[in-house]
Formats: structure tokens, C-alpha cells, sequence
């Protein structure tokens, strides 16, 4: 299934890569074709933050040997399941943490190399945002909450 995973999100980032490359420099204009190439490219940038977040949570947890199997459909948004019952509060630190960092430099990267006349950058900008908000509070809170009680939260097994 990690080899199915891998070409699914390799494809929507080589789409979304090149979809910017072609039609992101549109959405300078004022046109509807430059707002259509906006958000289409914005969100796709946007799509693209998102699995590399997932990737680095799922990095962080094999890199400390977790129990973190992969899903089983490929429609689903959600790359595998972190056992809250085997694995350690290390191994859900590091693995929270990697996230993080993922979103972190994907916040960076959008607002340093991303020119600021398009609307393709600002709503990839707004969707990244948008995702670090959700990641402050959807994981942050099990995150402190783990580390306060000593122990995996039970919610990342869901």
C-alpha cells in the first residue's frame, strides 16, 4: 500500500507543480481566467502542504520504529493510524513534532519564494495558514495533553 500512497501523492504534486509552472502567473491579471488559475493553483499548493504533513508525521513514526499502519483505501486523506496502545510518548512526540515541522517549512517556503502579485500565491498562502491553524487546534492540544499526563492520547488511535 506505501508504494500506492507514494505514486497517488507524487502525482498530485508533479499535477500541482505543474499547474503552477503553467497557469499560477495568470492570476496576476484580473480576469476570470486569472481568478480561476488563482484558486486552482493556490489550492493545489495548498494540497500539496498537507501531504507533506501527513508524510512527515508518518516519517516521524517509522523513524521510531511506531506502530503506524498504512491505510487501506486510497481515497482516504489520512495516510495511516498511530497505535496509541503500543507505541510510546516518545514516538508520539517525535511523530506529532515532525508535522509540524513539515507545516512549518511550508509556511516559510510560501511566503519567501512564492511571488507576491498572484493570487495563486495568496490563496496558498490563506490555505497554509488555514492548515497551521487546524494542526494548533486539532494536534497541538493531544500533543500538551500527552506530555502533561505522561501518555499517548488514546484519540490518535481513531
Amino acid at each position: 500500500m506505501l508504494r500506492r500512497f507514494l505514486i497517488r501523492d507524487g502525482l498530485i504534486v508533479a499535477a500541482a507543480i505543474a499547474l503552477w509552472w503553467l497557469v499560477a502567473p495568470l492570476s496576476a491579471g484580473t480576469s476570470w481566467v486569472a481568478d480561476l488559475s488563482g484558486w486552482v493553483s493556490g489550492l493545489l499548493l495548498t494540497a500539496c502542504a498537507y501531504l507533506a504533513h501527513e508524510w512527515s508525521h508518518y516519517l516521524g513514526a517509522v523513524a521510531t520504529g511506531s506502530h503506524a499502519p498504512l491505510g487501506t483505501r486510497l481515497s482516504t486523506a489520512f495516510l495511516f493510524s498511530f497505535d496509541a496502545e503500543t507505541n510510546s510518548l516518545l514516538q508520539f512526540v517525535v511523530m506529532s513534532i515532525s508535522g509540524f515541522v513539515a507545516t512549518a517549512l511550508a509556511v516559510w517556503l510560501f511566503y519567501t519564494a512564492l511571488p507576491d502579485a498572484w493570487l495563486a500565491t495568496r490563496v496558498a498562502r490563506g490555505g497554509v495558514v488555514f492548515l497551521s491553524l487546524l494542526g494548533f487546534v486539532l494536534e497541538l492540544p493531544l500533543l500538551v495533553y500527552g506530555i502533561v499526563t505522561g501518555g499517548v492520547p488514546k484519540q490518535v488511535s481513531v
